[in-house]
């Protein structure tokens, strides 16, 4: 980690000298403590049916008390004005892990990196690394830790491993794009965002991709959006829609809701994954300084496009404020999933060779945990 922190330092304070303006450091630290209970069971008829002389049980899972980072980054970002409307924006953040180690190396993935322009007129366009148009407008889901989850569509092919299964959401950002985003005017209470990604390999698909949201922000307490993307998220479509509504902007109840709802269309699957989030969250008045509590649920069907994989989460948590920048976590939640694949381990076939044993089961997954949180 010395080798990148030292050289944002120098960065940082050489800055000075040489823009107009220093650079800002930023980034967001959280390490959580969660306890899971996690498990697995083949349908026994159709294990007997595929595998005529298995001989294990079709159940695995495990019960465990971790300590994680979740989502912890660092970077810096800034601006040089270039003419009186035009300025020369730029970005480089780096994920943290707080809680393991790489052995020797340094483990410090790159997550939203950019440089670009921008101009009061046309809007701000950039070049680099970045998060896709369909995970930008996403401000309904309110669960932390643990429990922001979304993304994880299937069981783990290689280990026997359990994880809570939602429908699909963020990759680790998107490389080689070009995007632009529409200048503010408070006369127009819209936002469009379009992004376009070069034809570069990478570890989802191949290909070119492309995507574009749009968001209505009236200034009432409604934010409304909707997003497309192709061969950005998945190698499919995706087409997501959100709105959340703020009823403190309009009555006197601290109470914020959001709705989520996405179609997911991935190449090669005969069906089209649907996903849900519902959540709420109030915030709470009789405390020495402000906290909340939300609840929120997710609900998948044909997870990966795979029919019959169906999953429900339920999570509920709270949050407080020690300062504005320290805050403390605490969550519960509980998902369960049916019809989905699991790994059973290898067995010998006819040649003598290990081959992998899958079959569909049902998962559950339980976890509660509490986080801190500091933001700079």
């Amino acid at each position: 980690m010395k080798k990148i922190v030292a050289p944002l330092a120098l960065f940082y304070f050489c800055c000075p000298a040489a823009y107009a303006e220093a650079p800002k450091l930023f980034g967001n630290l959280f390490v959580q403590g969660y306890y899971s209970d996690a498990n697995f069971d083949a349908d026994k008829k159709q294990l007997a049916d595929k595998y005529p002389t298995y001989q294990g049980s079709g159940k695995y899972g495990e019960d465990d008390f971790h300590i994680k980072t979740y989502k912890s980054t660092i970077g810096l970002r800034g601006s040089e004005p270039i003419s009186a409307t035009t300025d020369v924006v730029y970005q480089f953040q780096f994920g943290v892990n707080l809680t393991e180690s790489n052995g020797s190396s340094v483990d410090l993935p790159n997550r939203s990196n950019y440089l670009g322009l921008k101009n009061d007129t046309w809007g701000t366009i950039r070049a680099g690394r970045y998060w896709t148009p369909v995970d930008l407008i996403n401000n309904v889901v309110v669960a932390k830790g643990i429990w922001d989850n979304n993304g994880t569509t299937q069981l783990s092919k290689t280990t026997q491993s359990v994880n809570a299964l939602n429908m699909t959401d963020a990759v680790p950002r998107v490389s080689n794009v070009l995007f632009w985003q529409s200048p503010e005017r408070k006369d127009l209470p819209f936002e469009l965002f379009v992004m376009y990604q070069a034809d570069e390999d990478n570890e989802y698909h191949n290909g070119e991709g492309f995507g574009s949201y749009l968001t209505y922000k009236p200034n009432n307490g409604l934010v409304a959006s909707v997003a497309y993307d192709k061969d950005l998220e998945i190698s499919g479509s995706l087409v997501r829609g959100t709105a959340t509504y703020d009823l403190a902007k309009s009555t006197n109840v601290p109470v914020t809701l959001g709705a989520l709802y996405q179609v997911a269309d991935y190449n090669g699957y005969s069906e089209k994954e649907k996903g849900m989030v519902l959540s709420a969250k109030l915030g709470l008045s009789n405390f020495a300084r402000p906290a909340s509590v939300y609840a929120q649920y997710n609900r998948s069907t044909d997870l990966h496009g795979i029919s019959g994989a169906d999953s429900n989460q339920i999570a509920i948590g709270g949050e407080y404020n020690f300062k504005d920048n320290v805050i403390a976590h605490a969550y519960m939640g509980y998902n369960k999933a049916k019809d989905v694949e699991g790994y059973l381990g290898t067995q010998e076939d006819a040649n003598g060779e290990l081959t992998p044993l899958y079959a569909k089961g049902d998962s559950d997954y339980f976890a509660i945990g509490t986080g801190l949180q500091y933001k700079f």
